[in-house]
């Protein structure tokens, strides 16, 4: 890979990914489990309660930015080091934009809310690690987790498939790109399951 690229996969991103999102999963449940009870009887446990939501967050933030440096490098070789979110997804392909966007529109987002959606996501896992110093923010964790939905779906569905790739095709952007092409090319994909039906028919009455 060149200088910019990392000597992983996007698989071994993706799990981290998973990992930080599944300690994020389970927390919100106990968050949610303390905050229906009434256990709070003090301001210093208040104040560890708002500590602990802003913990959470950078735990599914933290998911969302491997998510996106996973697809960066399954579709592009590229590996930016850096954390804003807004800029890596500005990074992406266009039509995984769009997924995005829409998966978010289908949830409730305005037509002209996707600028404010990615000035608030864009450092939260930044500034919500400093939140004792940081009051300017807000923590719109239905926002994070559909970022996460949407890039979930993205990476198990809309990259090329690394596995079926050689060595060289997945040190290659221009082959990375074409790959890419692929995976939205309707045509090509219709006649791909076509030909995978007609080889699992085949293999099917070779074992009968």
């Amino acid at each position: 890979m060149k200088s910019d690229a990392v000597p992983v996969l996007p698989g071994d991103i993706y799990r981290y990914a998973v990992a930080y999102r599944d300690v994020y999963t389970y927390s919100m449940r106990l968050l949610k489990k303390v905050e229906s009870t009434s256990i709070i009887t003090t301001n210093h446990e208040m104040q560890q309660l708002n500590g602990n939501a802003q913990a959470i967050a950078t735990q599914i933030a933290l998911s969302n930015e491997l998510l996106l440096k996973a697809i960066l490098l399954g579709s592009t070789l590229k590996f930016p080091r850096i954390h804003d979110l807004k800029k890596l997804i500005k990074k992406l392909d266009d039509r995984y934009v769009e997924i995005i966007r829409s998966h978010l529109e289908k949830n409730g987002l305005k037509n002209n809310k996707w600028e404010s959606v990615l000035k608030y996501s864009d450092r939260i896992f930044i500034v919500a690690r400093y939140g004792f110093n940081e009051k300017n923010y807000i923590i719109d964790f239905m926002t994070l987790q559909l970022l996460n939905e949407a890039l979930e779906y993205i990476f198990c569905n809309k990259l090329p498939d690394w596995d079926s790739l050689r060595e060289v095709e997945q040190n290659n952007r221009k082959r990375l790109k074409e790959e890419v092409d692929k995976v939205f090319d309707e045509k090509y994909q219709k006649e791909q399951l076509s030909l995978r039906r007609a080889i699992n028919k085949l293999i099917a009455e070779r074992y009968k």
